[in-house]
């Protein structure tokens, strides 16, 4: 599994190979879908991923320590002054401190008072993953799930979980593992605890049984919370039972099943995104299987964990370039290593027919080099980085049109350009270095890859980049 990508054959397939059996329901004929009419009604969705709150962030103390988290009194000694870590936070991979996460809530809740609802994609606990502890991790989630609530009072919250939730970080064991020194259930029954200040009470079951569940946010929308950590690499547990965990891919084919009967539409969200390469493959491979399946009920999907401002298309199975779906993964709330930042979605809203699609995004940032250079008592600036349609002149954000999009990432390097300035954020160190032809090969390839195994089209950005030694 961790050499998935490096044409490792299985030693054992039929432990490995798997499969999840396919709807009894056929596919309904594919219609292209259409732009809502002028002045149809819009939600406004804030999209929250990756906060990782350090409780230990300790302005001045060493930011270059060299360990997987700095920026601690335990970081070691300061030798030079430009190590100190700032004020607000420092990219140098640090967390953020308590002070920055509240502003950053603050602000969001001041600028979007319309907000419909949120969208929370994991990763709240910072990246101390040699020392993690079980109850502060509990504190940690409780603090932060009692901000929102602060801040959003009367605002329904969709959460997730991170891989860092767990203790220790990435173990999500399956549901057979009853043993409580080594199962997940500490995990998921405060998960149940916490996020019923949001949601019914008929996802409880299969919050404590997996970590996932299902929920009308509108009539005729459903949000689909999946936990994908059971896909992750690093979860060792998969080692363990690698086909199908909690059943998760079977109950997700069951409930897009009975919301297409229903004549719902779907917003999937999770944290890690299927097709990375810390993705089993096999459960990627799977996962696209479905969303083929039922591309007309699933209407977009959600989800952080690589901490970057970016999208990913999902294709046809048999008409390899078709576009079927759209996946909108957020920026990192963190510091860790660029500029912190949130999405904010404008949605097809309440309406008859209504396809309940994404219409736009815009991402919104925080210089901290800025907001660092500044005395203390100065709060940091917010500013709208860019909108989707506007910044990149899409008509709309429809699979056929982000992958138009992407067609144009390859060939046109002012846009790309713009792309990856968006990509980290206008992060300044990540702009003094540039992107080669692997870097650009990379943020490509994750656009158009929902299959580790499956490196086609990367294969082929590759050979189009190399038409073009100018870039």
């Amino acid at each position: 599994m961790l050499l998935q990508t490096e044409n490792c054959g299985f030693s054992d397939p039929g432990v490995l190979e798997w499969s999840v059996a396919p709807s009894s329901v056929p596919k309904p004929p594919v219609t292209e879908p259409t732009l809502p009419p002028a002045g149809s009604p819009t939600l406004k969705v804030l999209h929250l991923s990756d906060i990782h709150w350090d409780p230990e962030y300790l302005e001045g103390s060493n930011a270059a320590c060299g360990d997987p988290l700095c920026c601690r009194a335990s970081s070691g000694e300061v030798v030079n002054v430009t190590d100190a870590a700032g004020y607000w936070g420092d990219r140098r991979g640090c967390d953020l401190p308590w002070r920055t996460v509240e502003k950053a809530v603050a602000h969001m809740a001041q600028q979007h008072p319309d907000t419909a609802y949120i969208i929370w994609t994991g990763d709240l606990t910072p990246h101390d993953t040699w020392s993690t502890d079980k109850d502060e991790n509990l504190m940690i989630i409780d603090r932060l799930m009692t901000l929102i609530q602060q801040y959003f009072p009367t605002v329904p919250v969709y959460p997730t979980l991170g891989n860092h939730e767990s203790h220790p970080v990435n173990t999500f064991a399956p549901p057979e593992i009853t043993d409580v020194e080594f199962n997940t259930a500490w995990l998921y029954d405060e998960a149940d605890r916490q996020w019923a200040r949001w949601l019914p009470a008929d996802v409880s079951s299969s919050v404590r049984y997996g970590g996932y569940y299902t929920a009308l946010a509108q009539p005729g929308l459903r949000i689909v919370s999946m936990n994908m950590n059971y896909c992750y690499i690093f979860n060792y547990w998969t080692y363990y039972k690698s086909q199908d965990p909690a059943s998760i891919l079977t109950w997700l084919s069951q409930v897009l099943e009975d919301a297409e009967l229903a004549g719902e539409k779907v917003h999937i969200l999770s944290h890690i995104p299927p097709g990375n390469l810390d993705c089993w493959t096999i459960f990627s491979r799977e996962f696209a299987k479905i969303i083929n399946r039922f591309e007309s009920t699933v209407a977009a999907q959600f989800y952080g964990h690589t901490h970057n401002d970016e999208y990913k298309i999902f294709y046809d199975l048999e008409e390899l370039t078709r576009p079927v779906n759209v996946a909108f993964v957020a920026p990192s709330l963190t510091t860790s290593s660029d500029n912190p930042g949130y999405r904010i979605y404008t949605v097809d809203g309440q309406r008859p027919g209504s396809t309940w699609a994404v219409l736009d995004h815009s991402s919104w940032i925080m210089n901290l080099t800025v907001a660092n250079a500044q005395d203390p008592s100065i709060d940091p600036v917010w500013f709208e980085l860019y909108q989707a349609k506007r910044d990149y002149a899409l008509t709309d954000l429809s699979p056929r049109s982000m992958d138009a999009f992407y067609q144009q990432l390859v060939t046109d390097d002012a846009v790309f350009q713009m792309y990856f300035e968006h990509y980290y954020k206008k992060s300044e160190e990540r702009l003094e270095k540039g992107c080669d032809i692997d870097c650009r090969t990379k943020l490509l390839c994750f656009i158009v890859t929902t299959d580790p195994l499956d490196q086609s089209r990367c294969q082929n950005i590759r050979q189009l980049l190399n038409q073009h030694p100018e870039f």
